[in-house]
């Protein structure tokens, strides 16, 4: 084991050799600078830290991250210049393609972002954030068939995770795939299940399908996670007046909606159509049986 040599005659030198900073505890000063909203020092700690790495395999890391502070202090051409330095130095980092596709996607260049996605998923193959991200920008694009390929893969690689199934689900509702976009919607409320809006979402597909009792059950599930949501009552009241034909609950939720918001007068007028036509001439009605 090597032993670092020491000068007896100037302690100065020896401190000064034992305390080089790592990159990483210059770029969390960074971080910490840049909590506090103090963005010229966060900028000069990633500024460091680049220099730190002496072009180095951290390199084209650092230079990301210093990219990605730019970005924050909107300093757009001096992002663009890391990211590009990054790349040239170490074409096969994921992470400054990811942040360049990012920045481009940000300023409407679509394209171009869409290359530089790609470019972090082959630098990458294993990491489904990458692959959700060229999803949704596939899917800004048109390009719905790439899109859904995109998003089932990050569901793959991260199969218990309920975003890239509620995402995906989306995705088979967009194309007309509802069958599929239930069975994924299923799938992110079980992986997410103190998610109310997945609860939410998969009631509104059952009903698209068909099934008011299921969405009947999804949207009871919302309401026990967030019961003081007046619009998942009122979205029950609707599918137990219009869809199953259960007045009375309808009556119930209508009621509690309008109780949780005095100010939303559309609660109040479904409850007091509901009780006018509950309470006339049943024939007139149509709510009579035959």
């Amino acid at each position: 084991m090597a032993i670092e040599s020491r000068d007896p005659g100037n302690p100065q030198a020896n401190s000064s050799r034992r305390r080089v900073p790592s990159v990483q505890s210059v770029q969390r000063l960074g971080d910490a600078h840049l909590v506090q909203g103090r963005i010229e020092q966060a900028l000069e700690r990633y500024r460091k830290a680049v220099l730190l790495t002496q072009n180095g395999r951290d390199a084209a890391d650092s230079r990301a991250i210093l990219g990605d502070a730019y970005v924050y202090a909107d300093q757009t051409i001096s992002a663009l210049r890391q990211y590009r330095r990054a790349i040239k130095h170490s074409p096969r980092r994921a992470a400054p393609h990811f942040s360049l596709a990012e920045l481009y996607r940000r300023y409407g260049k679509l394209q171009a972002a869409l290359l530089e996605y790609r470019a972090a998923v082959e630098c990458d193959p294993q990491n489904a954030w990458y692959h959700y991200k060229l999803g949704d920008a596939l899917a800004d694009g048109g390009y719905l068939p790439e899109a859904i390929g995109e998003l089932e893969t990050a569901c793959e690689l991260a199969a218990a995770d309920g975003f890239y199934h509620f995402w995906l689900s989306d995705l088979y509702l967009m194309v007309g795939l509802l069958d599929d976009a239930i069975r994924e919607m299923q799938q992110a409320a079980i992986f997410a299940p103190s998610d109310d809006y997945y609860n939410m979402r998969l009631a509104v597909l059952y009903l698209l399908g068909g099934h008011p009792m299921d969405a009947a059950t999804s949207l009871l599930q919302s309401i026990r996670l967030s019961p003081t949501n007046a619009i998942y009552h009122c979205l029950l009241a609707d599918i137990y007046c219009h869809a199953i034909g259960d007045n009375r609950m309808a009556m119930k939720h209508y009621q509690l909606a309008g109780d949780m918001d005095a100010y939303d007068r559309e609660h109040v007028r479904r409850l007091r159509e509901l009780t006018t036509m509950d309470s006339a001439d049943p024939i007139e009605s149509g709510t009579g049986t035959v």
